[in-house]
């Protein structure tokens, strides 16, 4: 059986690619992906395809979880991606899944097509380059009010009334349209809006979608109905879905999706979450005395911030919307562990252990420490936060454009010079600011100047994007309306001033009134609901 000999993405790689002047093979692959580890028993383990590789080609493996700035130059369509480079790393061609045959033709073409076109390859390469240069300004632009309209409408027109989600097939769970729903439904007094999103999420939980024995959401569904999954499941869906399941009111499909996260994924004894588990369809196929003769599919257990700092979201929203303080205690546990472990105030947030973080990592850390500052969960949160700020603008921020970078400069190998400001990850940066000021009540801060910013950096992009641009949809409006702030200890008047205004900061305090703050403006303590309600009402 042949064996490619993979090398890890470092200088040295590039280096000896460079002086044997071959192409480099760069495989971009993940623990959870079904077609990664059929690609590696087939593709990569036929003697006469691995042959070739390491004959003609420098072959480079990545893991897509560990480096999603690689993923994010190189990804060819899905995992795995198997993308053809020049020494230096620019793309002369890809695909995503070869079968043994169809990759060792690929390979002989390929190779003969690097040593016999230099000069085509050469202007192709300098084209390329320069269009990645003018992307980061052609990503900004102005802020239009109607855009979130404009993405509820994209987000409207392509539900399916019949079986819940968005668009035919495959299915994805889409939970920040599933969010922007929930809450539009109360700022614009639309209930069917809200009926979508519930609606969607109990399509899921009852279908296919969902491990009806052990609990949790597979990763997506191949057919409409939600009827037949893609087996993985992901912490960073279901922290998307934990939140969602708070906005939508469904404790029952929340406290399950919670169970197998506990009883799977989390780790007792620092309270962390691995990060995903494979697909195994045979083991979900079976009931529960089935797969107890079976051993679970495998379960990555490495601790990525960001996924673990977004779960944290979730629980806290979830803590308080559906009644649950003990979602609460998880979440503290869970910050407390994670940023004694990956932290440090200089840097910010590492991926991993032993690996540095980007821009995911801090922004969602940003978010998971306003969310326990003002939950009540330590001194250090409120610390933590202005420090994370900071390193936002002093490491990932664009001091020209505004907004920020998906990774530090720094280590520039391929297309990593390349700058790119993704959508996503400056959306939530901007929620996190938004709140964060709400929180401080001091428009000094300049972190509502910060959320304008990065929503400014890639202003340009969610009319590409249709229902995909949800997150920014959600930061914008939230950029649009006034910041709020409420102090209570009532978990019951908590819910109702969400249930309000869903973009609330809830702060855990006070002697069961409710404080309003509008701003830098605070009203006078009420107590009941009605007030409470007649309180935001009247100013936002």
């Amino acid at each position: 059986m042949g064996e490619v000999a993979w090398r890890e993405w470092t200088p040295e790689a590039f280096a000896e690619a460079a002086a044997a002047d071959k192409p480099i093979l760069l495989s971009i692959s993940a623990v959870w992906c079904h077609w990664c580890h059929v690609m590696d028993h087939t593709t990569y383990s036929n003697e006469g395809v691995a042959e070739i590789i390491n004959r003609d080609y420098v072959p480079i493996r990545v893991d897509n979880d560990v480096r999603p700035d690689i993923n994010q130059r190189y990804n060819m369509g899905g995992w795995p991606t198997t993308a053809f480079l020049t020494p230096a790393g620019d793309i002369l061609t890809g695909a995503t899944y070869l079968p043994p045959e169809q990759m060792g033709d690929a390979l002989v073409k390929i190779a003969a097509y690097y040593r016999a076109s230099k000069p085509e390859i050469v202007a192709k390469v300098l084209e390329g380059r320069q269009r990645a240069q003018s992307q980061v300004a052609a990503s900004a632009g102005s802020l239009d009010r109607g855009l979130v309209d404009r993405v509820l409408g994209a987000v409207e027109n392509a539900y399916d009334q019949v079986y819940g989600g968005f668009g035919s097939a495959p299915k994805f769970p889409q939970t920040d349209a599933v969010a922007l729903l929930a809450e539009q439904s109360v700022l614009k007094r639309e209930p069917r809006l809200l009926e979508m999103a519930r609606h969607t999420l109990e399509q899921m939980a009852a279908g296919g979608t969902y491990d009806h024995v052990e609990g949790g959401f597979f990763r997506y569904s191949t057919t409409q109905d939600w009827s037949v999954p893609h087996f993985e499941k992901m912490l960073e869906d279901h922290a998307g879905l934990l939140y969602g399941l708070g906005l939508a009111g469904l404790p029952d499909i929340a406290d399950d999706a919670v169970r197998y996260l506990d009883t799977v994924l989390r780790d007792p004894a620092s309270g962390l979450y691995a990060g995903s588990q494979d697909a195994d369809e045979r083991y979900y196929s079976l009931d529960a005395e089935g797969r107890s003769r079976l051993d679970p599919p495998f379960v990555d257990r490495r601790v990525y911030a960001a996924w673990n700092c977004a779960l944290a979201v979730g629980l806290l929203e979830a803590s308080v919307r559906l009644d649950r303080p003990g979602l609460r205690e998880a979440a503290a546990r869970l910050l407390d562990s994670l940023f004694d472990r990956l932290y440090n105030p200089a840097r910010g947030l590492d991926r991993l252990e032993g690996v540095g973080g980007q821009l995911g990592d801090q922004v969602y850390g940003l978010w998971a420490a306003v969310r326990a500052a003002a939950a009540g969960l330590g001194e250090r949160w409120a610390r933590t936060a202005h420090e994370l700020v900071g390193i936002l603008d002093e490491r990932y921020g664009d001091a020209d454009l505004g907004g920020y970078f998906d990774r530090e400069a720094g280590s520039e190998l391929g297309r990593l010079g390349e700058r790119i400001k993704p959508l996503a990850e400056n959306s939530v940066a901007a929620i996190a600011l938004l709140e964060l000021e709400a929180l401080l009540g001091d428009p000094e801060s300049g972190h509502r100047r910060r959320a304008q910013g990065a929503l400014e950096s890639v202003a340009s992009l969610p009319r590409q994007y249709g229902l995909m641009a949800a997150v920014f949809a959600r930061a914008l409006d939230r950029l649009n309306r006034p910041l709020v702030k409420v102090t209570t200890s009532d978990a019951g008047l908590a819910r109702h001033a969400l249930a309000t205004y869903p973009y609330a900061v809830i702060e855990s305090g006070g002697d069961g009134h409710a404080i309003v703050c509008i701003g830098t403006e605070c009203l006078a303590p009420v107590d009941t609901p009605e007030a409470l309600e007649q309180s935001l009402q009247a100013r936002v």
